[in-house]
């Protein structure tokens, strides 16, 4: 049998149709389905998979497939080679008995398909066929097929991607564990926070105007390496900072500029002690921590929004219109800190040099002297607990690796994300450069470029136009207005007709994703009772924030 051919051809065998392509079958020239069904046969499902099948050709063992499965599950198919997926199209057409229709299987486009780690993050997506993606919170793993031999003319695209699919699952339920503990704090820091948004320095008043280099301390051991780099002619640069790293900057005679803080819980507090007295300026998450920004000049705090959940209460189309300068969550303020030095300077050609973000640390060190970690350690040294942090590097979590200089350092798998995170966001910038001898390589340019030719940066503050404090006030008035409608509405103060009680209780509730979504099962809105009964607890708490 000749099978000399370029493009895809389809082959009768005495069990079914094949096809030969590029000098191979795809399929055996015996029994063409067997092999896939039989996997499919023994394959044990659990509710809640999506399955990519990728170069599924001529469908074989789809149908078996959707026979077996559970509930929440979704069949994706996903072909990347131009000519399969041309000629699956048109033999599909004229052998009919090929085609395999379900609302269970969906078809992406490429553009689709390269994006689907983020559309399985999504609470609502829409597919370009006018299907409804599943909302994120259905799937629980990813499981690939090689539903022909026609994988392996893009077998490296697939395994990334089937990569990405599990790393955004695996990372979706990692911070909803995040939003059950602290989903409620964040959500009454915002609130805490949006009340006093008028009365600071808009973000924006920093967004491109930074006309010298900037640089940015995070807290780890290469800290050291940014104030070698500086310390001749500190005031050559914009420096910025973040929380951890504010006091070793003060014990080396440096006032930052900026400092950025994100979290959320009250322990950051410390790292603020004995410092408002310098004028430096506070970037901060608008869920982050609000007790920090008492006793000082309004004017010298910014916010910025970080979306720390995909909710509409976050994303509404209204809330543009006063909400600051938006940002992913990136889970380390090292990485906000960078992505906002980024969007400060006023071009591409003003470097942006950073330090201490290491991500990695050496046995016994985590974090550079001077910092809140390494204070705690010294109050509380004695003999049996020696400075120097040993079971950060040893315990069951931690992971050997080799840093810049192959030397041997550890890390976490947290931290090894977040320096994932860093390279896929910022690899690709401009003038951005890692002055850190040690730590985690981040795949910039080794060459440093010194920018000399910067003038003196002035920044002037602007205050929020009465439009944009008008467009607040009248947000939070409402969200106290329906907060209280469901509230009677939920104890029976307002009888509604019974066909439109739970019509008007979701109208109001599920957009106001933070009643609920630091519930264990909170990552979508229910009509189930239990579920209305810890709304209407929620609902207390939350207008004695917004009354306050």
């Amino acid at each position: 049998m000749d099978i000399s051919n370029n493009k895809p051809c389809l082959v009768e065998t005495s069990q079914g149709f094949s096809v030969s392509y590029n000098n191979k079958f795809l399929y055996s020239k015996y029994n063409p389905a067997k092999a896939i069904q039989n996997y499919i046969q023994n394959l044990e499902i659990l509710p809640g998979t999506v399955f990519l099948c990728f170069s599924p050709v001529l469908n074989y063992g789809i149908k078996e497939l959707l026979e077996k499965l559970k509930e929440n599950c979704l069949i994706i198919t996903v072909e990347l080679e131009k000519n399969l997926k041309e000629f699956s199209k048109e033999t599909i057409i004229n052998h009919p008995e090929l085609n395999i229709s379900s609302d269970l299987i969906i078809q992406l486009t490429e553009e689709e398909i390269f994006d689907l780690p983020v559309i399985l993050h999504k609470k609502k997506y829409i597919t370009n066929k006018n299907k409804v993606f599943p909302s994120a919170g259905t799937f629980r793993r990813i499981i690939p097929l090689e539903m022909s031999s026609g994988t392996q003319f893009c077998k490296g695209i697939y395994n990334q991607l089937s990569q990405a699919c599990t790393n955004s699952i695996m990372s979706f339920w990692a911070n909803r564990i995040t939003l059950t503990k602290f989903g409620r704090r964040f959500s009454k820091n915002y609130f805490t926070n949006l009340k006093i948004l008028s009365k600071t320095c808009p973000i924006s008043s920093f967004i491109s105007n930074i006309n010298k280099p900037i640089i940015v301390f995070g807290a780890g051991e290469s800290f050291l390496d940014g104030i070698n780099f500086i310390k001749k002619y500190p005031d050559q640069y914009y420096i910025l900072c973040v929380d951890t790293a504010l006091q070793p900057l003060l014990k080396h005679d440096i006032i930052p500029d900026g400092v950025f803080i994100e979290e959320a819980q009250f322990v950051i507090s410390k790292a603020f002690i004995g410092t408002l007295k310098y004028n430096f300026q506070i970037f901060s998450g608008l869920s982050a921590l609000p007790e920090i920004n008492q006793n000082i000049d309004l004017s010298r705090l910014s916010y910025f929004t970080t979306l720390f959940t995909d909710s509409d209460f976050l994303n509404k189309k209204e809330n543009e219109s006063f909400l600051p300068h938006k940002n992913n969550p990136f889970g380390s303020v090292g990485l906000t800190a960078v992505y906002y030095a980024l969007q400060f300077r006023k071009d591409t050609n003003i470097p942006v040099y950073f330090c201490g973000m290491d991500f990695s640390y050496s046995a016994g060190i985590t974090h550079t002297k001077g910092t809140l970690a390494h204070s705690e350690r010294l109050l509380q040294n004695n003999r049996i607990r020696p400075v120097e942090n040993y079971s950060a590097s040893f315990n069951s979590n931690s992971i050997k690796i080799k840093d810049k200089q192959n030397n041997i350092f550890y890390s976490n798998k947290v931290m090894i994300n977040y320096s994932n995170l860093f390279i896929s966001f910022f690899s690709r910038e401009q003038n951005l450069f890692d002055l850190g001898i040690t730590g985690i390589d981040l795949h910039l340019s080794k060459e440093l470029i010194i920018y000399k030719n910067y003038e003196n940066s002035k920044i002037i503050k602007s205050d929020f136009s009465k439009k944009t404090i008008s467009l607040l006030n009248d947000y939070l008035e409402n969200e106290r207005n329906q907060l209280n409608y469901l509230k009677n509405i939920l104890t029976g103060t307002i009888i509604l007709p019974g066909d439109k009680i739970n019509e008007e209780i979701k109208k109001i509730a599920e957009p106001r994703e933070y009643l609920y979504l630091h519930f264990p099962d909170g990552y979508c809105y229910s009509e189930s009772l239990s579920f209305l009964k810890r709304i209407r607890t929620e609902i207390d708490y939350f207008l004695k924030i917004l009354n306050d």
